[in-house]
């Protein structure tokens, strides 16, 4: 599968033009490859012959602009993906959260959270762990992207069968009906997420949490911005606080005085 598009055209940007389409604070954060490819796409997409007649569409036209925005992350996701993480999560990570809580309030945060797979898989988790106790638990689930229509199709809560496969026949028959357009998730697990746009590189805006789950986000980032960011994580994680990252990402050096490693094979890190 092609992670950015075709490779036929990059188009030839220097640093001006990039801050002309996207403004400074993406430029300086997001690697340069990934937004010239998303700037081609754009283009190619868009019908214009060029940059300087996309950039005019892009004066002209607030819809395009926003769709640019949301096409810097590849909103790629499914239920359960990469299983073996959400093991760990059900059987570890969630239980000794909770008996640390000691019936405190928990936050748990899903950072990048497309049309909401990774969030409702987690609030799946919690129902299972709590059963009938959930509504009365004092937990939330913070759920944030910055694609508004993702996030619309999210609170919809209504998936084709693919997005389900990594979701058993059990859980599949407890907490989804199939209609017509699809398999739609149960009004028990929906009530347990709270959907926001955000975009992360405002880190004033980081909620307090828990756990938060940052899976392959960080890879669209420059090193700078994802130090940027994951201190920010850190900062507002308690001591023992759980961060989870991408299998295809890593903590960098700089960051290993602030976070240990709780589970190395599933990218698990526990806040210093």
């Amino acid at each position: 599968m092609e992670l950015f598009g075709t490779q036929d055209f990059l188009p030839d940007l220097d640093r001006e033009q990039l801050t002309a389409i996207f403004g400074l604070p993406v430029v300086d954060a997001y690697k340069e490859s990934c937004i010239k490819r998303r700037v081609a796409s754009r283009i190619r997409r868009s019908g214009c012959r060029d940059v300087n007649q996309y950039l005019q569409l892009l004066g002209a036209n607030p819809a395009e602009r926003e769709r640019l925005n949301a096409s810097l992350m590849i909103h790629v996701s499914q239920f359960f993906r990469n299983p073996s993480l959400f093991k760990t999560l059900q059987t570890v990570v969630l239980p000794a959260l909770v008996r640390r809580a000691a019936g405190q309030p928990q936050r748990y945060w899903s950072i990048g959270c497309a049309a909401g797979e990774e969030p409702y898989s987690l609030a799946i988790l919690l129902a299972e762990l709590y059963g009938e106790q959930a509504p009365q638990v004092p937990f939330e689930i913070l759920a944030t992207d910055i694609d508004s229509s993702t996030l619309a199709r999210a609170r919809s809560a209504l998936y084709a069968a693919s997005s389900l496969r990594e979701v058993s026949a059990d859980r599949q028959a407890r907490f989804f009906s199939e209609t017509e357009g699809g398999f739609l998730l149960c009004p028990q697990v929906r009530s347990m997420v709270r959907f926001r746009q955000m975009d992360l590189q405002q880190i004033e805006s980081y909620p307090l949490a828990d756990l938060v789950l940052c899976r392959n986000t960080l890879i669209y980032f420059k090193r700078s911005a994802q130090e940027k960011i994951l201190h920010a994580i850190a900062d507002i994680l308690p001591q023992n606080g759980i961060l989870v990252l991408g299998k295809s990402e890593s903590m960098p050096a700089s960051l290993r005085g602030r976070f240990a490693a709780f589970d190395p094979v599933e990218r698990i890190y526990s806040r210093r």
